[in-house]
């Protein structure tokens, strides 16, 4: 039987982890449990993701990848079991997007979605973060009163008719709105909602094992491992970035640039390997009113019928204090933006010295100098 299981994310879940994980082990996967992670390139998945909505990531549709989603498209039709696509840009689909896909997915006999789901205590520091290292310069606090005001479209809500400019938030992580979205086109029976373990202690109960759980695919059989990498910066780090954003606008300076400069060099390569401290959290005057939402959309997931696997519990966010990071004070930052500079400057090449006929040319004026400087002396 054909069946296509679509993982739409959602951002900031480990979906990194997953996909890199799931293409290293995608030929012992396909020959153990007869799962197929298509494509001939892991941003194949990206490509299809992107082109399913040209109008909202029109800057990364690209006429010269048009071809991916026929490919990949081919190559799941062509497999009689069970096949996976994966991206958390699926998240922003609209329900014409989803339509679109579900008409070229029609040849198959079930279509699955499966959301990957974190609680907001942790979901709210990580995606201000990745805005922040996407050229936004919105303080943390200035991000939560954003998303507190626009909040998520749960029944009754109605955001204050002076609510400000909308940071990017709930169009990525409203998972009650976009999980509806989906189980109108595939049926609540066939949403899989992976709660991300609030502990990575638990033998046997990791995001890895529960994702595979739904696929019904033998964990024990993919061996091939994957780095487990940490991309979060320290507070101070994260601050430095965003203060430097009111000064790399897109206005100033092109998004390549910033990608290759500002996330490859300063905070790929400097930054990440610096990190000292603790990521930015939420306070404790905050976290009420992210507890009180965080219950609501939960309990709107158990209402809906969705399959669980792992434990709505982890998605719950408690009221008190757990120890949250403070924000951090001027020296601080001070001394990132520092320690970097130098860095910088540790790494830079060395300028490039003039023309070599402009170096001969000194060198032939410094010879007439000295042999003038003698003649006098000798007189």
């Amino acid at each position: 039987m054909s069946v296509v299981y679509v993982h739409i994310g959602l951002p900031k879940t480990g979906t990194t982890h997953l996909q890199d994980r799931l293409w290293r082990n995608r030929d012992l996967a396909m020959r153990s449990s007869g799962l197929l992670y298509p494509g001939d390139v892991i941003s194949d998945h990206f490509h299809a993701a992107v082109h399913l909505q040209p109008e909202r990531y029109l800057d990364w549709v690209d006429p010269n990848f048009a071809r991916k989603w026929p490919t990949l498209l081919a190559q799941i039709k062509a497999w009689p079991q069970t096949s996976l696509l994966s991206h958390e840009l699926y998240a922003t689909a609209t329900p014409e997007h989803i339509a679109k896909l579900m008409d070229d997915l029609s040849f198959a006999d079930e279509v699955h979605v499966i959301a990957t789901v974190r609680d907001l205590a942790r979901q709210l520091p990580s995606v201000w973060q990745e805005n922040v290292k996407n050229q936004h310069p919105a303080t943390f606090d200035d991000f939560l009163t954003s998303v507190h005001q626009h909040g998520p479209a749960l029944p009754g809500f109605v955001p204050p008719a002076d609510a400000g400019v909308e940071e990017p938030f709930w169009e990525f992580q409203d998972y009650t709105r976009i999980l509806a979205d989906w189980a109108q086109a595939v049926g609540t029976d066939r949403v899989h909602v992976v709660t991300v373990p609030t502990r990575r202690d638990t033998p046997g109960d990791s995001l890895w094992e529960r994702f595979l759980r739904v696929l019904d695919v033998d964990p024990g059989a993919l061996t091939i491992p994957v780095p487990n990498l940490n991309s979060s910066l320290d507070a101070s780090q994260a601050d430095l970035v965003r203060q430097l954003n009111h000064r790399l606008q897109p206005s100033d300076v092109e998004w390549r640039r910033y990608e290759r400069v500002v996330k490859g060099e300063v905070i790929g390569q400097i930054l990440f390997k610096s990190r000292s401290g603790a990521p930015l959290a939420l306070a404790a005057d905050q976290r009420g009113w992210v507890a009180q939402t965080a219950g609501e959309m939960n309990d709107a997931l158990r209402e809906a019928g969705y399959r669980v696997s792992g434990d709505l519990a982890d998605l719950a966010v408690s009221p008190e204090s757990t120890g949250d990071a403070s924000a951090p004070d001027a020296q601080q930052i001070l001394d990132v933006a520092l320690d970097t500079m130098a860095e910088m400057i540790k790494r830079a090449p060395l300028p490039p010295v003039g023309p070599r006929w402009q170096t001969r040319a000194m060198n032939v004026v410094r010879r007439i100098r000295r042999r003038a400087l003698g003649v006098r002396r000798s007189l």
